[in-house]
């Protein structure tokens, strides 16, 4: 038994490794790339990147901030647009062949990625020669979201094994005990991965700008390369826990709109035993000889619940998850013009602030909900027949609590996050210092951040059966990705074209988005499923 939990926490350790790695050195390389390409365009129009007064050439560093836009959203489109294809190959080849080889290709990627921009910054190449490092990442493995989501299905893996060990222990447990023990773990390993993400990329934002402005870029990029060495390490103790998938039928995505029927998924382990796992979670994948034609067919017949939630999901995805392709331009220009240092430090101390903040946040929900009985609001023949129509319709709805305080939570979630982005956009219209201390005070709403997402995943999770979990967190995966590539492309476009007027309206766009966002949260307890007992 100790050798067992001993093995499962090295595995755990060691993935946690390579993944903080990994989000390190490719995020630094993120940040120098920026970087460079600003530095580029204001050596252009003969203004010093490092100097501490640009505002002797405003037009000139308007003109530099357009181009660099420009830049930006040309060379993240073709990354994230490429990566789109190369995350559907990844994804297969990782249940076919297991994770440590896919792992080992997404690894590959990032390091000839890493190497390009190592070569365009140490012979001071055009920084339009930045886009070859995307089209590599992006084509090879498919970028850090590939190796986020196949750092979570090695965790699932693990998990799964350590279910099937408790059941062959455990066999009179019933099968809701074993799923709700199934999904706490996991709840917990992907939490701290999301911390572990988080903590990382806030790292390298602040160590980058640091670095950049006290040793320029040369040593800044060694430095990225230095934390790319211990991913191979970490790749080769990577132990394969993955199990080979049949899947007995495929779903009727046709007939799936109104209700996610059950299945039982048949799983093949490394002995060639198999073993089914009714309402198995959401770890197990579909595998599908067409599962990205399926994909787009099950959004089209969702139920209504889960076409709103994906539809959240995706306008969060391009107004609000992230704002660094635009962001730093905007430190960096009049009246805040910051450096690389001051920009590196704010976007990683709010990261990890905010990541702190919405861990805390839901740790406290979720531990004062387990305080609480389950109460279910009942609506009895008398109060039916007594009451309006529709207050009975909405309310016979909120079968559970949970429902009810995850609606309210997401609502002024949204709600916070548009005024963090008003207020962003209004600081540009102030002088210094209030202008930053407006932006300091600007991010205090953001912190809600990090949790509407988490929220949006449970909220479709506790809609769905089961055993269709792996199928609806795909969809709404590639959902959330084409957002993120919307907004990566848009938004850095709509910042360059709007500098000489008003530069902070690309947050006022940003902030119609989250309003809208939050009307149509309204929306749900409308469509809400009626829940049984068991579920609630």
């Amino acid at each position: 038994m100790k050798m067992g939990i001993s093995s499962e926490t090295k595995a755990i350790l060691n993935y946690k490794v390579l993944t903080f790695s990994a989000f390190v050195s490719v995020t630094m390389s993120f940040f120098i790339s920026d970087q460079f390409i600003y530095f580029s365009c204001l050596s252009e129009q003969g203004i010093d990147y490092w100097s501490v007064d640009k505002n002797n050439s405003i037009t000139g560093l308007h003109d530099a901030q357009k181009k660099a836009a420009f830049i930006q959203s040309v060379k993240n489109f073709l990354g994230i647009g490429t990566g789109l294809f190369s995350t559907l190959v990844v994804g297969y080849l990782s249940d076919k062949y297991g994770r440590q080889l896919t792992l080992g290709i997404i690894v590959f990627g990032e390091a000839l990625r890493i190497l390009a921009i190592s070569i365009v910054v140490f012979f001071n190449l055009s920084p339009w020669s930045l886009i070859v490092s995307e089209l590599l990442e992006g084509s090879i493995g498919g970028g850090l979201l590939s190796i986020s989501a196949q750092i979570a299905a090695c965790l699932a893996d693990l998990t799964q094994n350590s279910q099937n060990n408790n059941i062959v222990s455990n066999e009179n447990m019933d099968m809701g005990t074993r799923t709700k023990r199934l999904v706490k773990e996991r709840w917990l390993l992907f939490t701290l991965l999301d911390g572990v993400i988080s903590c990382g990329m806030a790292l390298a934002n602040a160590l980058a700008g640091y670095m950049i402005q006290h040793y320029r870029f040369y040593i800044t990029m060694l430095t990225c390369i230095i934390f790319l060495i211990p991913l191979p390490i970490s790749l080769l103790l990577t132990s394969e826990k993955s199990m080979k998938i049949i899947q007995v039928a495929e779903p009727d995505v046709e007939n799936s709109s109104d209700e996610l029927c059950d299945a039982t998924s048949v799983i093949q382990n490394k002995s060639g035993e198999l073993q089914e796992f009714p309402n198995s979670s959401y770890s197990v994948h579909v595998k599908s000889g067409n599962s990205c034609m399926n994909k787009l067919r099950m959004v089209s017949n969702l139920p209504r619940t889960h076409l709103i939630i994906v539809t959240l999901v995706f306008m969060f995805s391009i107004s609000g998850i992230s704002d660094a392709q635009y962001l730093f331009l905007y430190l960096m220009s009049n009246p805040f013009l910051w450096n690389a240092q001051a920009v590196g430090l704010f976007i990683g101390v709010r990261d990890v602030c905010c990541t702190f903040m919405s861990v805390f946040c839901v740790s406290m929900v979720v531990k004062f909900r387990k305080n609480q009985p389950d109460k279910h609001i009942k609506v009895t023949r008398s109060d039916a027949a007594t009451s309006n129509r529709i207050n009975t319709t909405l309310f016979s709805r909120f079968k559970s609590v949970d429902q009810i305080l995850l609606i309210v939570l997401v609502f002024f979630g949204f709600l916070l996050l548009s005024v963090h982005q008003i207020l962003m956009g209004m600081a540009s219209t102030l002088t210094i210092p209030s202008a930053n201390i407006f932006i300091y005070f600007a991010t205090i709403p953001r912190f809600v951040k990090g949790f509407q997402v988490p929220i949006l995943r449970t909220m479709i999770s506790k809609w769905t059966e089961v055993s269709k979990q792996g199928m609806i967190m795909s969809v709404v995966g590639v959902v959330e990705r084409l957002g993120i590539l919307i907004s990566i492309a848009a938004l850095p476009v709509i910042y360059g074209s709007t500098i000489s007027s008003f530069k902070g309206s690309v947050f006022l766009v940003c902030a119609s988005f989250t309003i809208m966002e939050a009307l149509i949260v309204l929306f749900l307890p409308v469509y809400a499923p009626k829940l049984s007992s068991s579920q609630s």
